[in-house]
């Protein structure tokens, strides 16, 4: 068996066991924007599967819209959150179901638009204790309040999040079944730079471990094999490859350091160190592929580093430019142009 297939493989198991893991579960972000009118509602394509959506109240007395289709019987499930920035922690979002056949409970405000003839379920947050870690994002938040029930008729239905005193981030998980496009899979490293800013990071903050990463490794690469320096744009191509593959995981492992600043220590980092070990051991591969015998650059070469490439898409490694750089080195001149 070749390494890129038993990588592969070894990647498919684990992958598998993650999601295997009991209270782990991972939702397909969304980041929500221009919703602040009911007519703007963003709408939400199945709401039986696990979503997470990032929105942003810009003040006080606005809210924010979304809508969905389900047919009776099926499962609403509603969970809000914010995030542990220090700047949120004043900030205290509600959210109301409104719909058919809801049996109505609290108080709607005038600021918040309603469909007609529907009725409303109110829904308040509440300040928890502890912060929630979340393993497959490697970022925590708090959890303020739940709605888990069966759709009394089919139709649809609107969902409202406002604060009557002031702007802040908020989260809402919606939806229970955990399943994944290949595009969703695959855009989730690029969307989750959007949710480390919504928690109030930089992108320098952000970045901050790939670029360390990038100096680091090219220095190492360049000390340890006696002055070692790309001349080809195959060695360019391959060498950044596998660097951002490293910094990606890097990243990872920073990310969950910060986040555990603000909660407290939980046995699904194990899944957030499996995520960043995937990308550090996809770095090191690229790297030793390139740089081992230099001089010799067959098609077997060349079509592990693109298998390694294209692996890397799955296991989120290089926010999508690592795997380009990849593939596009396993078609690059291995000669100095």
């Amino acid at each position: 068996m070749t390494k890129p297939c038993a990588y592969l493989i070894a990647s498919a198991i684990i992958i598998y066991c993650l999601f295997s893991v009991p209270e782990a579960h991972a939702h397909s972000p969304l980041i929500s924007g221009d919703n602040e009118r009911i007519s703007a509602a963003m709408f939400i394509p199945d709401p039986t599967k696990s979503w997470a959506i990032y929105g942003e109240l810009h003040e006080g007395s606005e809210a924010n819209y979304y809508r969905f289709e389900i047919d009776r019987g099926q499962r609403i499930y509603i969970s809000l959150m914010k995030p542990t920035n220090p700047e949120d922690i004043d900030f205290m979002p509600v959210f109301i179901l409104m719909g058919p056949g809801l049996d109505s409970r609290g108080n709607i405000p005038e600021y918040v638009e309603q469909p007609s003839e529907v009725s409303a379920i109110v829904v308040a947050g509440e300040q928890p204790s502890e912060a929630t870690y979340e393993p497959f994002s490697a970022s925590s938040f708090y959890k303020l309040a739940e709605l888990n029930i069966l759709a009394p008729v089919s139709g649809t239905y609107y969902i409202a999040v406002y604060e009557p005193q002031r702007g802040g981030h908020y989260g809402l998980s919606i939806g229970d079944r955990e399943v994944y496009s290949i595009s969703e899979w695959i855009f989730i490293p690029v969307r989750l730079i959007s949710i480390y800013q919504w928690e109030g990071q930089s992108l320098i903050m952000i970045f901050s471990p790939i670029v360390f990463t990038l100096a680091i490794s090219l220095g190492l690469v360049f000390w340890l094999r006696k002055n070692w320096i790309p001349h080809a744009p195959f060695e360019w191509a391959g060498v950044l490859a596998g660097v951002l593959f490293l910094g990606t995981g890097f990243m990872f492992l920073f990310q969950m350091v910060l986040a555990l600043t603000r909660t407290q220590l939980a046995s699904s980092i194990l899944i957030t160190i499996i995520l960043a070990l995937l990308p550090l051991m996809l770095g090191i591969l690229v790297i030793k592929t390139v740089m081992k015998n230099r001089e010799r650059v067959d098609m077997k070469k060349r079509a592990y580093l693109a298998i390694l490439g294209i692996l890397s898409l799955f296991v989120w490694a290089g926010f999508l430019a690592g795997s380009v750089l990849a593939v596009l080195a396993s078609v690059l001149p291995a000669r100095k142009t």
